[in-house]
């Protein structure tokens, strides 16, 4: 049997947040497809729940603080999880072997191929699961026009890093998969050679089997999400001041749900007059049917919005930037209602959220569109496969002539020439 070291930040509990889920999920589907995993992470946020073929390894410890980690070439997140501990217990897995697969899990672990070299005896295929182009996003950060002009500075300097280093990365894995095609695009134009995966999430999830709007049903629209990270904290902002001043004229709710700090949330609370927010909710069902629409507009970021099959097979109609339904057969992006700009979104949610009779139509279609589309066990064989037909691939790379473990900045980023 298949035997595959995958190495994360943390071990993925509880199934709250995007990442988390899209790990889970797949490397569940790789050991249902006949791969034994030994999956390694520092403690996560809640007990391990039993996966059918993975054997759990806790790493001690939790990552470093910002502050120190700053100072490394690497980003920060990267930085953060390259610890002493972390890497004495790569030594220790890597002497457990011979594996014949090693998954990076995110760009946040990339340090590990700085020592590729403690696997040389079994020669294992290097798999860099991508959940994002890291590059754009930490480019659109940088971007971002609402940050203070300290903080541009530290997202300039943490884009550069993560341009230099995704791309090292990269190049120096057997395969890398992507969240959506877009993805695999980017990453095959600054790794030449390597073979590129697309896996787009699948679906195991609550599916309603029917589903009504009426006219009694709340003018109200609803995002879920996890709002503990800055960029999805900046794209709420973003949404907000934009959405409450028209929506509220309009007569129109907007619901937020999902986990964020306190701090935020207050902030958010004594600003924005038509948003309500809700925490973090064990059953989203109800929050879900008390809504005629979802809406999704995340201007910074890219991959694959889980959030959107949970709409989808919910029966929720979905409103959302076209940028944000990247990845979707085009039968399920058909029956949304998508507009590139914000500006052009929210006159299509004011348009449309009375059209009680479209709305229901676009919810059906949509459900039935997605209903044979998204297998995490078809992604699982997939990646067995990518793999075994990559093991030639793993010997060549070990032969790679070194490559620098540091990244130059420049004082100023210049995004002409990313």
């Amino acid at each position: 049997m298949t035997r595959c070291l995958w190495l994360a930040r943390s071990l993925p509990f509880p199934l709250t947040a995007g990442d988390r889920i899209y790990t889970a999920k797949l490397a569940g589907a790789l050991a249902s497809a006949g791969v034994e995993i030994t999956f390694a992470g520092f403690a996560g946020d809640a007990p391990v729940q039993p996966i059918p073929g993975i054997a759990w390894h806790t790493v001690p410890g939790g990552p470093r603080g910002r502050v120190p980690a700053l100072a490394s070439p690497m980003p920060l997140v990267a930085a953060r999880h390259d610890t002493p501990a972390y890497r004495a217990a790569l030594r220790d897995l890597a002497a457990r072997g011979p594996w014949q697969v090693v998954v990076v899990d995110q760009y946040g672990m990339g340090w590990v191929l700085r020592h590729r070299h403690l696997f040389e005896a079994g020669r294992p295929a290097f798999v860099f699961v991508t959940h994002d182009h890291e590059e754009s996003v930490t480019r659109m950060q940088w971007e971002d026009a609402t940050a203070s002009p300290a903080k541009r500075l530290y997202l300039g300097q943490n884009y550069l890093k993560t341009r230099w280093f995704e791309r090292w990365i990269a190049r120096r894995s057997d395969l890398v998969t992507t969240i959506t095609q877009h993805d695999a695009d980017l990453f095959a134009a600054n790794a030449p050679g390597v073979a590129m995966l697309p896996l787009v999430p699948g679906y195991d999830g609550v599916r309603v089997e029917s589903r009504e709007i009426t006219a009694g049903t709340p003018r109200a629209v609803v995002l879920f999400g996890s709002y503990r990270w800055s960029a999805k904290q900046a794209n709420l902002r973003i949404f907000l001041d934009h959405a409450d001043p028209v929506l509220s004229q309009a007569g129109i709710e907007i619901r937020v749900v999902g986990d964020m700090p306190d701090e935020l949330r207050q902030q958010l609370e004594g600003r924005y007059s038509s948003a309500r927010f809700t925490g973090f909710v064990d059953d989203p069902a109800p929050h879900l049917a008390g809504a005629r629409m979802a809406v999704l507009a995340e201007p910074i970021g890219g991959g694959f919005k889980m959030k959107l099959l949970e709409y989808v097979f919910n029966r929720v109609p979905v409103a959302a930037l076209t940028a944000c339904a990247s990845g979707l057969p085009e039968d399920v992006r058909a029956e949304m209602l998508l507009e590139p700009e914000l500006d052009g979104l929210m006159r299509r949610v004011i348009a449309g959220i009375d059209d009680v009779a479209d709305l229901n139509r676009r919810q059906q279609r949509a459900f039935a569109a997605a209903q044979h589309a998204f297998d995490w066990r078809e992604r699982g064989r997939l990646l067995r496969d990518a793999i075994a037909g990559r093991r030639g691939a793993a010997a060549r790379g070990a032969g790679l002539s070194p490559q620098p473990d540091y990244v130059p900045l420049r004082a100023t980023p210049n995004p002409g020439k990313a």
